[in-house]
């Protein structure tokens, strides 16, 4: 991000940057070696136990591959289930500045599940919940699973917004479910990145630009 200054001289105007800290992510792919409780490289287990998958698991009892993410790679499957027990992945993260306001996007689905024994089609609508240093400041929109186990999974790009209350905070991303407690969300996660969002003087700013070069090429 960079800070901006705008003056106007005589019909022009000038802008003025300094550089600032960029917010950092580590490993916002969420790649990593897929595997049953454990989180992606530059993770951490938040809560309960989440898994590191790709195309065919682990956990895929639908018996066709699921589909990654537009991110490619692997992603992160965390159920939500209403209670301590919902999984989370988190990481120390830096280079915010207390008081902007930051969006973060990602890719989202809802995987559902399969039992094995009953071939039943099973899980509840799910979304994400975000915590900076263990306090709720987002949530994603729900998703619902897909109607039967042999059709593949869908990936919506998602994005949240919250005001960072410091330069550097323990992220944590978990699932939850839209149902009673431990009526499972099955979810995906992957490409989490962030952006600072422009304070309305920034865009302000821009608007100037354009309405000063406007009147000059006239």
């Amino acid at each position: 991000m960079r800070a901006m200054t705008v003056c106007t001289l005589t019909g022009f105007v000038t802008i003025v940057t300094t550089a600032v800290a960029e917010p950092v992510i580590l490993n916002g792919d969420l790649d990593g070696n897929v595997g049953t409780n454990t989180a992606p490289l530059m993770w951490m287990n938040a809560q309960a136990t989440p898994d590191v998958a790709n195309a065919s698991g682990p956990f895929n009892n639908t018996g066709v591959p699921w589909t990654v993410s537009p991110n490619g790679g692997t992603f992160a499957r965390m159920n939500g289930v209403g209670s301590e027990q919902s999984e989370g992945i988190s990481q120390n993260v830096t280079g915010f500045i207390a008081g902007e306001i930051y969006e973060l996007s990602f890719f989202a689905t809802n995987l559902g599940f399969r039992t094995n024994s009953t071939g039943a089609w099973g899980g509840f609508d799910g979304y994400f919940e975000f915590y900076a240093d263990g306090e709720l400041v987002a949530t994603s929109d729900a998703l619902s699973k897909q109607a039967s186990a042999t059709d593949p999974i869908e990936w919506v790009l998602q994005s949240v917004q919250f005001e960072a209350s410091s330069s550097e905070f323990l992220l944590e991303i978990r699932a939850e479910t839209v149902a009673d407690p431990f009526q499972i969300a099955y979810m995906g996660l992957d490409g989490v990145d962030v952006s600072v969002v422009p304070a309305p003087s920034a865009l302000s700013a821009l608007a100037m630009l354009g309405f000063a070069s406007t009147r000059r090429r006239r």
